[in-house]
């Protein structure tokens, strides 16, 4: 009988901790901190403002377990030493990172942009060397052309110069006469 009521026991305890487990509820920590800036060091002394998390500050100067701070805007006060790290916070790691990713994002885009630009660059850089291919093949002709007719110009005044010398040359033919 003390087995049976010892399972017994036991899985009930099982039971109720599978139940337990199923109804839990997930929840997360706040790292939302208040601190209070001090118009000296001591928790007696009169609270100056309000600090929320991540606030930036500059440590002037330290007593004990409290630290003289700055704020960004002039102000000083005192602060308990145990509230203040010298890591950058996690919401400002945050944005920078995100920055950073906006940045990278950019960088495809621009890419494609200058990509662009250079496809159209090349583009008249090829159109301009075609139409300089194209002169440049009529120069040639042009020029073969030129020399052709030189050619056969030149041999035309060969071939009429020969005949004029040739006939001014001649020599008439002597007749004898018997």
């Amino acid at each position: 009988m003390k087995k049976t009521g010892l399972y017994l026991i036991f899985g009930v305890a099982c039971f109720l901790s599978l139940v337990a487990t199923g109804l839990a509820e997930t929840m997360y920590v706040t790292d939302r901190l208040y601190l209070s800036l001090r118009k000296g060091p001591g928790l007696g002394e009169p609270s100056l403002s309000v600090l929320v998390s991540d606030t930036k500050v500059e440590v002037v100067e330290t007593e004990r377990d409290w630290a003289r701070v700055k704020l960004e805007d002039g102000r000083t006060g005192w602060v308990m030493r145990k509230f203040l790290v010298a890591d950058l916070p996690k919401p400002i790691i945050i944005e920078q990172l995100k920055e950073e990713l906006n940045k990278k994002d950019m960088i495809p885009e621009k890419l494609q942009k200058e990509n662009a630009s250079l496809k159209g660059k090349i583009q008249a850089l090829e159109n301009e060397i075609m139409e300089k291919n194209r002169r440049l093949e009529m120069t040639g002709k042009q020029s073969t052309l030129k020399r052709l007719k030189e050619l056969y110009a030149t041999g035309i005044l060969a071939l009429v110069g020969g005949i004029v010398i040739g006939y001014l040359v001649r020599r008439p033919k002597k007749t004898r006469r018997y």
